[in-house]
């Protein structure tokens, strides 16, 4: 597929501001972009001074920060997300390199680059260690906490932990580890019980990226453009998947979500959860009548696969938007996104915290919340398929546009 670039990241946003941002009124107190720093107002004069610092230190007592890494497995969302942190760190002066050769729109091997990361980079401050990048598709808990254990309290060469996702987050934050751990593309980090709130993680040891409005936001957007009565949504864990924020957009603009629980996990055989979802699918149209579908996180891993259950649904010209994965419009598995995770503007957030706690600030009393510019992204070929015509503000709020032609 080829993508289109439309036009730059501040267009998009004066565009779709109004109706993802501001028609929500969900603005007031979040960071929206920048380097952010703490401020100590001075009771003298009134005037705020800055306090935390993020730029490269040499690690107190000698040798090099380490960072710790634990995801679930290849996907190319998370990659995305870790790429550009990797890059800002980059931006920042802690690492350098000629150029990664990945490419963050199709790569997902996100262990892959930290591996290489470890080989190649370059830095008087920062180091990578091969054997504290973890998936836990491929270690186990019993695997993953003995590592760690190894490295944080008998080598005591790890500095913070990142960990992508809710399931990764869950597991090392019950290991209870005294040291930072980061965490970075959790759906609902409140609602899973990782941190207390948007304002206090409730340990000084944690931090999480919060976007309190984000999926809200998304699916206000979807029914604005849409106007569906009766949204499909499978998922797998209604926490990742957004669930309560879907529920209360659907209850404030009177449309039905038909739900069904299907956990990919709960199936030895990969066929037989397929087939499952398959006559979900067909249900949903034949039976249930959505007039729209969600496709959330981890219901269909692979993109190919996604594209060729969706058919089901384009079949019948119903229109598909996707939870999280820019990936699953770019392969025809999706006509839209509005991707609540823009990791190209929020990578340099989480670089920053980073860095700050490098620097010897405490996690906990990091901000955590930042919300994401509108980052859109649209198949024509699908919205061909399907009859949908994209309105001219549609088209000039996206990111990209995907299309053959």
């Amino acid at each position: 597929m080829k993508p289109i670039k439309l036009l730059k990241r501040f267009a998009a946003t004066v565009i779709a501001a109004a109706g993802l941002l501001m028609s929500c009124g969900c603005t007031n107190g979040i960071t929206q972009g920048g380097q952010i720093v703490d401020a100590e107002t001075n009771n003298n004069n009134g005037t705020a001074t800055a306090t935390r610092a993020y730029k490269p230190i040499k690690k107190p007592g000698g040798g090099k920060f380490k960072l710790a890494y634990v995801d679930i497995d290849p996907y190319n969302e998370t990659f995305r997300m870790l790429y550009y942190v990797i890059e800002s760190l980059r931006d920042d002066g802690w690492i350098s390199y000629d150029e990664l050769p990945f490419d963050p729109e199709t790569d997902s091997d996100s262990l892959a680059l930290m591996d290489w990361l470890a080989d190649n980079a370059e830095s008087d401050y920062m180091a990578f260690d091969k054997t504290a990048h973890y998936y836990t598709t491929v270690s186990t808990q019993e695997e993953i906490y003995a590592s760690l254990k190894q490295h944080i309290e008998v080598d005591k060469d790890i500095d913070a932990i990142l960990t992508m996702g809710t399931s990764p987050s869950l597991m090392v934050e019950e290991f209870g580890f005294d040291i930072p751990l980061l965490m970075y593309a959790v759906s609902d980090p409140i609602g899973s019980g990782l941190i207390k709130s948007a304002e206090d993680s409730g340990n000084e040891n944690y931090w999480a990226h919060v976007d309190s409005s984000a999926y809200s936001r998304q699916m206000q957007y979807y029914f604005d453009t849409f106007g569906f009565s009766n949204i499909g949504s499978v998922y797998g864990d209604e926490i990742v998947c957004a669930l309560p924020d879907y529920r209360s957009v659907a209850e404030q603009n009177d449309f039905r979500i038909t739900e069904y629980k299907l956990v990919r996990e709960d199936f030895a055989d990969e066929n037989e959860y397929y087939t499952q979802l398959e006559s979900i699918y067909r249900k949903m149209v034949s039976e249930d009548k959505v007039d729209a579908y969600i496709l959330n996180t981890d219901v269909i891993p692979s993109v190919e696969k996604a594209a060729e259950m969706m058919k089901i649904f384009y079949d019948a010209g119903i229109p598909v938007v996707a939870q999280v994965g820019s990936a699953y419009v770019k392969g025809d598995a999706a006509l839209l996104i509005v991707d609540p995770r823009d990791a190209v503007g929020t990578g340099p957030f989480v670089s920053n915290i980073i860095g700050s706690v490098f620097n010897g600030s405490k996690p906990g009393d990091l901000e955590q919340e930042y919300a994401s510019s509108p980052f859109l992204t649209l198949n024509l070929d699908v919205a061909d398929v399907i009859g949908f015509k994209p309105s001219f503000e549609m088209l000039i709020a996206c990111e990209k546009i995907i299309s053959n032609n």
